[in-house]
């Protein structure tokens, strides 16, 4: 079944030595899907980043020819016309996710460091970071299951974004400012349930008791919030107040969506090392799953190669489409 964009797919590989079963130069870590479902790799990229490519931002107005592109621990400043890039200088970073342009600033994910980062591109340097210490709580003041083997200072900011009253907000795994591990089957298991969204220009968080949530948008009035770890879309209306659930049988990261009522779901294959903690029948590959927006129904899946995690998705309008062309 036909669909009607051309998509663009960014997918690495796995970052633990425990999940990895292709080898990093068999990974393509950024491709194309045409419209008739053909996966087309963009060679160029091949070699970018230790494990990939987790996002790209553009704003081809104000910076013609420019792709910014997320390594993980760097962005680079590529012109796709000349084949040259430059890192961008953000200070102390690790672990990026995703980046967007807000209100013409680069807005960057700092995961390891619990920053967001506003970075000017026209004037080539920082000139925004919030950081989330200030909402961490005492460990002292958190209950904790007796299993816990492992304790990490980590909110796990992995977004950044305006919700719609205009307050730049992020979203994160952990409310409280921590990460708890237990041990199931000889490993390190995260645990879940804490996710939700922190407001930094109101100073406020909001619990919304997701698991390892993921790329938030804001669809006909409505946010739509990967909840990766439920394998499950959540839908809340403009007050945070849950609506909806979308069953979408995989680990949710990254999401688009057109006005001709049609998202696409950017899903995960299973994680090797969690393997045994899933039944046989819910294995599952990287994905595309097409979604309708009105009807919340699942129309079809388009099977995404040469990645061992699906890290983005994105509908490409034709100037962007034929910047990664050029790059094929």
């Amino acid at each position: 079944m036909a669909i009607n964009h051309h998509l663009l797919v960014l997918g690495s590989q796995n970052a633990k030595k425990e999940d990895q079963k292709i080898d990093r130069s068999k990974v393509r870590p950024v491709q194309l899907v045409t419209p008739d479902e053909r996966v087309k790799q963009v060679n160029f990229f091949n070699d970018w980043g230790k494990v990939g490519v987790s996002s790209i931002a553009w704003d081809l107005a104000r910076f013609p020819d420019e792709l910014f592109v997320s390594v993980n621990d760097e962005i680079r400043r590529l012109n796709a016309k000349t084949r040259e890039f430059e890192v961008l200088d953000l200070g102390e970073i690790g672990d990026l996710h995703d980046i967007h342009f807000i209100d013409d600033l680069l807005w960057i994910s700092n995961t390891e460091y619990d920053q967001a980062i506003g970075y000017d591109a026209e004037k080539r340097k920082v000139v925004e970071k919030r950081s989330l210490d200030t909402f961490r709580l005492s460990l002292d003041d958190i209950d904790r299951d007796e299993d816990i083997e492992k304790v990490k200072d980590r909110f796990h900011c992995n977004q950044v974004f305006r919700d719609y009253n205009g307050d730049l907000c992020v979203l994160i795994h952990s409310i409280n400012g921590w990460l708890f591990y237990r041990v199931l089957f000889e490993m390190l298991v995260k645990k879940q349930g804490d996710g939700g969204i922190i407001n930094l220009d109101k100073q406020e968080v909001i619990q919304l008791r997701l698991q390892s949530p993921h790329s938030v948008r804001k669809i006909d009035g409505d946010y739509w919030v990967q909840d990766s770890s439920d394998l499950s879309t959540k839908i809340f209306d403009k007050e945070w107040q849950f609506k909806d659930t979308i069953k979408t049988g995989g680990f949710g990261r990254g999401v688009d969506f057109s006005d001709d009522d049609t998202a696409y779901i950017g899903l995960s294959a299973t994680r090797k090392r969690y393997l045994k903690l899933i039944p046989t029948s819910e294995y599952h590959s990287n994905r595309i799953l097409v979604v309708g927006i009105d009807k919340k129904d699942k129309r079809q899946e388009i099977p995404i190669p040469n990645i061992e995690q699906l890290d983005n998705v994105y509908i490409l309008d034709e100037p962007v489409r034929k910047l990664f062309e050029e790059l094929v």
